[in-house]
């Protein structure tokens, strides 16, 4: 049974104010003990003074020292190099050394290199800069070029790689590119039992067109939520509530939904096959919102469905519960998901008390019937 107003309990207020159209719930939570810690939770003592800060200290630097020793004693023959011979005098003028090498004349006569070399003596060009000029500005131009094509194939890479799709490798089916389903913990697969008894009888067929389903309307003591009642549920766009307990003012009850996936799991819906982990997940999720008290949950049922030819998924369990002034202890609560061929998937939910477990074949045929309607 999940209603807006009973989040963390099961018991919803009814005010008789017309000035004041929302319904109010008020939750009788028993006082649970809580156990002490086991381990430390705070510090004792006095507070330590914060550690003075480290001041810089001044230190001269210190020249690198060396171990003479390593250097003492004539050392091995084989490893000596030569004495560098002193200078006698001043350097004898005409006899360069490996730093003053001096041009040949001939070499510096361009055209007397060319005829020793046997080369024509003619110019390439008028203002004296020779061949030595027109070679440099070769190599600039051709170092010009390399650079702007360099560039230009760059940018026609980057350019490719932010157009070109993604390569596929030969061979790879389409299934394997598709994304993987969430991945959980999958109870049990079993079938929902069939609950002994009638089913209350149907009065027609509700379309939900919101979600994308059609559902049996059923007749009384199962009622849809009015502007009178107040007892709609905020998030679902097809309703049915049946009132199992009521003490003034203070109901609790069993209801029938329908409506889309939670936008909180809109992430983890993958398409078809993703339906089942989806169907558990929203089932988690439900009992989160409206069964946020103490309870435990027993797995009835995990099992595919097939909808109008549509993949879906049914995850039952029976939930346990004691709540201050209720009589009910207990009731089956079901979740199915639908791939109803839209981007969200359509989720339908049925509870029904202990109190009331005549009615507990209500919700074998509201799964039964549940069918697939145009947008």
């Amino acid at each position: 049974m999940s209603d807006e107003g009973e989040r963390g309990g099961r018991w919803t207020e009814m005010s008789d104010d017309s000035a004041d159209r929302e319904e109010k719930a008020r939750v009788s939570v028993p006082e649970v003990e809580v156990p002490e810690p086991a381990g430390r939770t705070d510090f004792s003592g006095p507070p330590r003074p914060p550690a003075p800060e480290a001041e810089d200290v001044k230190v001269a630097p210190v020249a690198p020292q060396f171990d003479d020793a390593l250097f003492d004693g004539e050392g091995d023959p084989k490893y000596a190099g030569p004495a560098p011979a002193a200078p006698s005098g001043p350097g004898k003028p005409g006899k360069p050394s490996s730093g003053n090498w001096q041009m040949p004349d001939w070499m510096a006569d361009e055209d007397a290199a060319d005829a020793k070399l046997g080369r024509s003596g003619e110019r390439f060009d008028d203002d004296g800069g020779g061949r030595t000029r027109l070679m440099l500005f070769g190599g600039v131009g051709l170092l010009v070029v390399a650079l702007v094509a360099a560039g230009g194939v760059y940018l026609l890479k980057q350019r490719g790689g932010e157009s070109e799709p993604a390569q596929v490798k030969p061979g790879r089916q389409a299934a394997d590119r598709q994304p993987e389903p969430p991945r959980v913990q999958m109870p049990p697969e079993k079938p929902l039992k069939r609950f002994a008894g009638r089913p209350t009888k149907p009065l027609g067929m509700v379309t939900d067109p919101k979600s994308g389903l059609a559902y049996p309307r059923l007749a009384k003591p199962w009622q849809p939520p009015t502007k009178a009642n107040r007892l709609g549920t905020a998030g679902w766009s097809g309703q049915q509530v049946l009132v199992t307990e009521r003490r003034g003012s203070r109901l609790w009850y069993g209801q029938l939904l329908t409506g889309t996936l939670n936008p909180n799991l809109a992430n983890a819906y993958k398409g078809p096959e993703s339906v089942p982990a989806v169907a558990v997940m929203a089932a988690k999720d439900i009992q989160a919102q409206y069964y946020g008290f103490p309870h435990k949950a027993v797995p009835l049922a995990s099992q595919p469905l097939t909808v109008d030819g549509r993949k879906g998924w049914l995850v039952a369990s029976y939930l346990t519960y004691k709540r201050a002034g209720v009589r009910a202890t207990g009731e089956v609560v079901a979740t199915v998901v639908v791939d109803n061929g839209r981007p969200a998937p359509a989720v339908a939910f049925a509870s029904v008390p202990n109190t009331h477990r005549k009615l507990w074949p209500d919700i074998n045929q509201f799964v039964a019937k549940l069918k697939i309607v145009g947008a």
